[in-house]
């Protein structure tokens, strides 16, 4: 073997049939002239508005808050104010007052106002078995109730710190209104949740030279928001009443940039191309015209696309006007919108868009769709504090709310199943359970349902070790019906009604809900389209990001998902125990 000390032998790329790549370049209409120049320069005209309104579902129109994310914004809600979750609500906010006060010398005060104002009845509003009793009660003793404090009037407030002298009372009540001013000022959007949609309902607009633009998200299930989210309406009952405004005109001269992907293929011929992306491996049917055309277009005219940056401020509607193309030969080219030349071409909205607002047609005074940035971010979410599970029975003919985890008095997530003490069936000669509307004036009254020691059997009866027959067996007292109901008497649509078991298994532990979600306080409906077949599930956790100023936001938010199939209840009939 003969080793040469030369590198040209190694890198050439010798071809015994010349004629034949000619005739490959002919064929594929390389030889035919094209007088392809080069993008040098791009201008670009554009309009930018900012969103000026934020209106929360049918509430008032207040102006857009730019100080935060939009999320903050539209998923904040309250914090609970009963249970044992408003327990630990009202405990962690006394607390911040508790460490005011402290540390401006004034722990004199806390005392006082842990007398006046401490929490009432915690045994009543907290029943989560033993551990969670004696957490209740330990809250009860180092707090004071928040809420209380916030709503009182302030003369209650002054008496309760008559122990106190008087600089240090004058002291204590301007440390007090400057709580209670923080308190009330904290952003909660909580009329933005459609309990009736389990989802987020809510609108923005922005001036423009014709009008206000109101863009619509009826139907935000929570979490980050997108362009997607919104729709443009021009509907008179989204009025927010902006009046018009002239845009300025930016003009913005940059120099086009070729476009960089994994998988292109590389312009050089000894250029190792990125092999984690294969376009040329993408397997298509016949009529899979989309997956073809990707393929395509990554490939063959992968070296024709550029990039032109064009900064846009965050929260705003931006609409590009025009865009001149400069080519190296000096012509100038310009380029028209490709919505407006297929709205043009056909008259109606195209049927696949991407960065488009649904509702937005170009026309001759609006050459572009409009570009919306939301002014969103990607948070950090907590573990769940409260968890509910939508499903159907078809069986019983009626739908599940399934309180599967339940805030705490700690300010944790505590599975329902675990604070239901087991206790002997009911006797078989009880009538079976059915479904009784609780909504009224009145709170469920749970205590009602487990059936009076007298009606079990004794340990020593004769009944034990005897066959019994029930009719039915009951489901868990965290699974809360939902009864299927008409809108109106005269009417087909169908709503879901909540309602309440009338026997439940003998226990002492809560029936019925217990947290937020299902908030036993009041009457509940869903329609019926919202609870699929798969089912839907609605959580509640703490939401925390970061802004672009620095400032972090922390807010309480509620999000549904798609569920996880059909669980069981456990409902039987005919039974032979």
């Amino acid at each position: 073997m003969v080793h040469a000390p030369g590198l040209s032998e190694g890198v050439q790329a010798r071809i015994a049939d010349p004629l034949w790549m000619l005739a490959r370049q002919a064929q594929v209409g390389e030889f035919t002239g094209d007088d392809a120049a080069q993008p040098a320069a791009v201008r670009v005209v554009s309009r930018t508005t900012r969103l000026g309104s934020y209106r929360a579902g049918g509430g008032a129109t207040v102006p857009y808050p730019e100080d935060r994310p939009l999320e903050a914004v539209v998923e904040a809600t309250a914090e609970p104010d009963f249970g044992s979750a408003g327990l630990h609500a009202a405990a962690r906010a006394g607390h911040r007052l508790i460490r005011r006060l402290r540390a401006r010398g004034l722990g004199g005060a806390v005392p006082l106002l842990r007398a006046a104002f401490g929490h009432r009845a915690t045994g009543a509003i907290v029943d989560v078995g033993e551990p969670g009793r004696a957490a209740a009660g330990l809250l009860a003793r180092w707090a004071f109730d928040a809420g209380r404090l916030a709503a009182v009037p302030v003369g209650e407030i002054e008496a309760a710190l008559g122990g106190l002298g008087k600089d240090d009372r004058v002291r204590a009540m301007a440390e007090i209104e400057d709580w209670r001013a923080a308190r009330a000022a904290v952003p909660t959007a909580g009329s933005s949740w459609d309990e009736q949609r389990l989802e987020h309902s809510f609108s923005v607009a922005a001036s423009t030279t014709t009008g206000e633009l109101v863009l619509a998200a009826p139907e935000h299930d929570g979490g980050r928001l997108d362009w997607y989210t919104f729709d443009l309406t021009r509907e008179r009952n989204e009025t927010h009443g902006l009046a018009a405004a002239d845009l300025p005109r930016r003009t913005t001269v940059a120099v086009p940039t070729p476009i960089r992907y994994p998988g292109m293929p590389a312009s050089r011929w000894w250029e190792f191309e990125d092999g984690t992306v294969h376009f040329g491996d993408i397997e298509a049917g016949p009529a899979d015209l989309a997956r073809l055309l990707v393929a395509e277009f990554a490939t063959v005219y992968a070296d024709d696309h550029f990039v032109v940056p064009l900064p846009v401020p965050v929260g705003s509607l931006t609409e590009i006007e025009s865009v001149e193309v400069v080519d190296t030969f000096g012509r100038r080219t310009r380029v028209q919108s490709t919505a407006k030349i297929d709205f043009n071409r056909t008259g109606t909205a195209r049927n696949w868009r991407l960065f488009e607002l649904t509702g937005d047609e170009p026309n001759d005074s609006h050459p572009s769709p409009w570009l919306l940035v939301p002014a969103t971010v990607t948070g950090l979410s907590g573990p769940a504090l409260e968890q509910v599970t939508l499903t159907r029975d078809e069986t019983a003919n009626l739908a599940w709310g399934i309180e599967e985890l339940i805030e705490g008095p700690l300010g944790r997530g505590m599975r329902r199943s675990n604070t239901w003490p087991r206790h002997p069936s009911t006797d078989p000669s009880e009538s079976p359970p059915s479904s009784e509307s609780s909504e009224s004036s009145e709170s469920p009254r749970f205590s009602e349902f487990p059936p009076s020691p007298e009606s079990l059997p004794s340990a020593g009866s004769s009944e034990e070790g005897a066959w019994r027959y029930r009719l039915e067996a009951t489901a868990p007292p965290w699974w809360v019906p939902f009864v299927a109901e008409r809108v109106a008497a005269d009417s087909a649509q169908i709503r879901l009604r909540r309602a309440r078991m009338r026997d439940w298994t003998p226990t002492a532990g809560p029936v019925g809900p217990q947290g937020t979600l299902l908030d036993p306080r009041r009457p509940m409906w869903l329609y019926e389209e919202e609870v699929p077949a798969g089912g839907v599930r609605v959580q509640r956790a703490w939401q925390l990001a970061r802004w672009h100023d620095g400032s972090l936001h922390v807010w309480l938010r509620r999000h549904k998902r798609p569920g996880r199939g059909d669980p069981s209840s456990g409902i039987r009939w005919d039974l032979l125990e």
